[in-house]
């Protein structure tokens, strides 16, 4: 009899382990217009503005192809860096090449920061993060108090 109980209870602590370990379930069918709607309610919306094909080529060096979709905004008025990029992979075999993507993007961006230019705005770019959540990445170029909010809502957002 004890050693069905212990058979009973290894049984049940790995059912435990197993429903623990489970990887969260991400939506894959957000319009990246209502997961921007979900970050620009913690930054000031009307100064961002969508960046063009042309820039994430150019400026951002990044390669629209390894994107289902994409959303590029950064601020086109008033005196902060604030910006954000939403990228959905086309796949989860894609994930880790748009995730790096935005991390090399980041990297660019510390790399060619002028340190004369806008000091007080510099800590943003260097505690700027990138999240994945499922299909889907972002990239936060903001202020302490809001980064976490944002990705949180973001995450939030992709559960299902």
């Amino acid at each position: 009899m004890k050693r069905i109980i212990c058979i009973l209870l290894c049984a049940a602590a790995l059912l435990c382990l197993g429903a623990c370990a489970k990887k969260a379930a991400w939506r894959s069918d957000v319009p990246l217009d209502k997961l921007a709607e979900t970050v620009e309610k913690h930054l000031d919306g009307g100064s961002l503005a969508a960046m063009q094909e042309s820039y994430l080529k150019g400026a951002m060096k990044m390669d629209p192809a390894i994107f289902a979709q994409w959303l590029v905004k950064i601020n086109a008025y008033g005196a902060n860096i604030d910006e954000y990029g939403i990228f959905k992979a086309p796949d989860e075999a894609g994930v880790a090449k748009v995730k790096q993507a935005a991390e090399d993007y980041l990297k660019l961006r510390r790399d060619t920061w002028m340190e004369e230019y806008m000091p007080e705005e510099k800590p943003k770019l260097t505690q700027a993060e990138v999240k994945v959540c499922g299909l889907y990445v972002i990239y936060a170029i903001v202020s302490d108090d809001v980064r976490g909010p944002i990705l949180a809502d973001f995450e939030n957002a992709l559960k299902s």
